[in-house]
C-alpha cells in the first residue's frame, strides 16, 4: 500500500506523470514502482533501515530529474550516474 501511495502521490503532483489527451504519460513510472515496491518490503523485513530507505527514495528524486538512470537487471537494481 505504500508504494501505491507513494505513486499516487506523485501523479497527483503532475510534474513527472500526467494526463493528456486520454492519455497517461509515465515514462519511468514501472522502473519506480518496483523499486518502491522493493525497498518498502525490504524496510518491513528489516533489511533497510531509515537512512538506506531515505537514500533510495533520493534516488528515485535523482531518476525522475534525469541525473541518474535506474534499471533492474536479473534481479539486482543497478544506478548509474548521467550527469
Amino acid at each position: 500500500m505504500e508504494a501505491k501511495n507513494f505513486i499516487k502521490n506523485l501523479i497527483e503532483e503532475g510534474k513527472h506523470f500526467f494526463y493528456k489527451d486520454n492519455v497517461f504519460y509515465g515514462e519511468k513510472l514501472f522502473v519506480i514502482y518496483s523499486v518502491v515496491r522493493w525497498v518498502v518490503s525490504e524496510a518491513k523485513a528489516g533489511e533497510f533501515d531509515e537512512e538506506q530507505v531515505k537514500n533510495y527514495l533520493n534516488a528515485i528524486s535523482a531518476y525522475l530529474k534525469g541525473d541518474i538512470d535506474m534499471f533492474w537487471e536479473n534481479g539486482t537494481l543497478y544506478v548509474r550516474k548521467l550527469k
